[in-house]
């Protein structure tokens, strides 16, 4: 795993009503960073979006529908994991 990345897999209620699933609260660890941006985007099958570069970022993503393969590349030179490639589905 490329140093610094975290998955987190979302905690589920579920009855006989439905569900009720938090995304993130106000004292969640990683909530410590503040807050920048929530967006919300469709892409269509076989389209990408990818190779763009942030040199620090705190990204929170959440796939209602579908599925999303993402690629992370480490190009930080005082890094552990320099040069190491992730990918996830």
């Amino acid at each position: 795993m490329i140093q610094g990345v975290e998955l987190v897999s979302l905690v589920t209620h579920a009855d006989e009503r439905g569900y009720f699933r938090e995304f993130i609260r106000v004292n969640d660890p990683i909530f410590k960073e503040g807050f920048g941006q929530w967006s919300h985007t469709k892409t269509f099958a076989g389209a990408a979006k990818a190779w763009h570069l942030h040199r620090r970022q705190t990204d929170w993503w959440y796939v209602a529908i579908g599925t999303l393969r993402v690629a992370l590349y480490d190009t930080r030179t005082d890094s552990s994991t320099h040069a190491r490639l992730e990918e996830f589905l």
